[in-house]
């Protein structure tokens, strides 16, 4: 669902692959970011598929433009999305409701949803994953491995569909995130030999060729469907929802 125009009081800089879904009089964006689109430029980069096309302060972690009227405009991320992955992720034009939300994150507060689509190997799956990760940065890029030390990552997972496919059993996972760990739900998914179809870093890739060449679907099958939170701004308490649909190429492969 795209928002109305008149219902968003000032007009930004989106990336034409991603829109806005919901908007919060308080001045909280929730926007579906495409999967490849960068949440903010990368410092050494000059890839320009990023969500907003203005300059970004590494510093505030904001955006940051002069509109049409000659307005100076602020936007603040308040989390991350992979650039593979697509979904909700939300922006805030109130530097002390950034703050806040910001926080909440931090505090586990925020709840959120995943959509992933895997390679089944047909075990049981449990209800609740733990595992202890570590970032290990390596000539530029981040990967992440598990072990019996590292920051704890937690997820709530229930199967939502199986079927069987010329490619083999794949699988629908609601994941429910309760901590906010790098490439968490890829890496939590690859330990229990459950891949995320498309995944470049942790996936099956000889699978991903395949199901690619044959379906056209080439991205990584992980969509942030869901972000909700309850917080008090201002005095206010703000109770908020927002969600993507989930990808059209998802059903490509389940249906």
């Amino acid at each position: 669902m795209k928002i109305a125009e008149n219902d968003i009081p000032f007009e930004i800089p989106l990336d034409r692959e991603c829109n806005v879904i919901d908007f919060h009089p308080s001045g909280i964006w929730a926007i579906e970011k495409a999967s490849g689109i960068l949440s903010h430029p990368n410092r050494n980069s000059e890839n320009k598929r990023v969500l907003l096309h203005s300059s970004y302060d590494f510093e505030q972690e904001k955006y940051h433009w002069v509109d049409s009227t000659g307005k100076e405009r602020e936007f603040y991320l308040v989390h991350r999305l992979d650039s593979a992955t697509s979904g909700v992720i939300l922006g805030v034009s109130n530097i002390v409701l950034a703050e806040k939300l910001k926080a909440a994150f931090l505090n586990r507060d925020v709840k959120k949803t995943y959509f992933a689509i895997v390679a089944y190997n047909g075990r049981p799956i449990r209800s609740i994953w733990k595992d202890f990760l570590q970032k290990n940065p390596t000539k530029g890029k981040i990967r992440v491995t598990s072990g019996k030390t590292g920051d704890s990552a937690i997820t709530s997972v229930s199967m939502q569909r199986k079927t069987s496919t010329r490619f083999g059993n794949l699988a629908l996972l609601e994941l429910k995130p309760k901590t906010g760990r790098t490439h968490q739900l890829r890496v939590q998914c690859a330990n229990r030999r459950l891949p995320i179809i498309g995944d470049r870093t942790y996936g099956n890739f000889e699978l991903n060729r395949k199901i690619a060449k044959a379906s056209k679907v080439q991205r990584i099958c992980l969509h942030a469907s869901k972000i909700s939170f309850s917080l008090t701004a201002n005095g206010e308490c703000i109770q908020w929802e927002a969600e993507a649909a989930m990808p059209r190429a998802f059903a490509r492969l389940l249906y």
